[in-house]
């Protein structure tokens, strides 16, 4: 056992005292071991700090990297239902004008048919006398865009409604003679009567290619439209337009007359879509049944 003596002198006196050191032995490799224990816990706190403050950087960069795409996300889809409620604005508009064109066109008004009895004569009729022939009307086949607005420019450009409002006196197809009311005859157009000097308007938008006199025909005049169809218009007292006008649907052409073949005052209108007759019928009414092709 370690042992140390302390010598004390005080006023001449001198005093020995004996101290147990052993515990000075131990304590040497404890506060070594707590030396190192402190330098490696410093080491560890170092590191772990280091760590959080890594992580806590790149939180901070992935939550700024989040909070913009939300922002992102937020702006394209406010862009994007902006863009839709104006392009759905857009085509109520159309939709609209659609509707409104329509209505102006009467094409949702059906004609009254007023086609006197088999074997009498008919005083509001007339047309090009042609021989018994097998014909069937050619339907439009054309397809409109699903867009409202190319609709309503298809729609402009295609014969729509009655180019007169008075009732049908003698539709297409065979008929008996007008002035005698006996045999058989084509007619290749729909008849409405009127007084003479009522308007007759186009039914679509296009050109004028011929405005004059025409045998059978009278005064007539004919008109160019989109998609292949022409529009005649005959028997008339007066022609308003001339050869190479552009006309719009609606615009007077000329009024009704008894020019021509005709047995009294009447409009004989006509549709024709690249050169072939069809039924102008079905081109007055939304309710026009469908051409029969059988």
């Amino acid at each position: 056992m370690a042992r140390s003596t302390i010598l004390i002198v005080s006023s001449g006196q001198t005093r020995s005292l004996d101290i147990n050191t052993w515990w000075l032995y131990w304590l040497r490799p404890v506060l070594i071991g707590l030396a190192f224990s402190t330098v490696a816990l410093g080491a560890a706190l170092w590191v772990v700090g280091a760590h959080y403050v890594k992580e806590h950087r790149q939180n901070t960069q992935q939550l700024s990297q989040l909070n913009e795409e939300v922002t992102d996300l937020r702006n394209f889809t406010s862009a994007e239902i902006n863009a839709k409620l104006a392009a759905l604005r857009k085509s109520e508009q159309a939709v609209n004008e659609v509707a409104n064109y329509l209505q102006a066109r009467g094409v949702n008004v059906k004609p009254v048919v007023i086609e006197p009895p088999k074997g009498m004569p008919n005083p509001a009729a007339g047309g090009v006398s042609s021989p018994l022939r097998i014909s069937h009307p050619i339907p439009y086949t054309g397809s409109f865009a699903d867009d409202t607005e190319s609709l309503l420019q298809a729609l402009q450009g295609t014969p729509l409604g009655v180019p007169h409002h008075g009732p049908i006196s003698s539709s297409f197809g065979m008929r008996p003679n007008p002035f005698t009311g006996q045999g058989k005859e084509m007619h290749w157009g729909t008849d409405f009567k009127g007084d003479t000097g009522d308007p007759v308007h186009c039914t679509a938008n296009g050109k004028v290619i011929f405005a004059g006199i025409e045998n059978g025909y009278g005064n007539v005049v004919e008109v160019a439209h989109e998609h292949g169809y022409t529009t005649v218009y005959a028997h008339l007292s007066r022609i308003n337009v001339k050869r190479g006008q552009r006309v719009r649907a609606g615009d007077m052409l000329g009024a009704i007359g008894s020019t021509g073949r005709s047995t009294g005052p009447h409009l004989h209108y006509e549709v024709h879509h690249d050169d072939k007759r069809l039924n102008p019928v079905t081109f007055l009414s939304l309710s026009a049944p469908a051409p029969d092709l059988n």
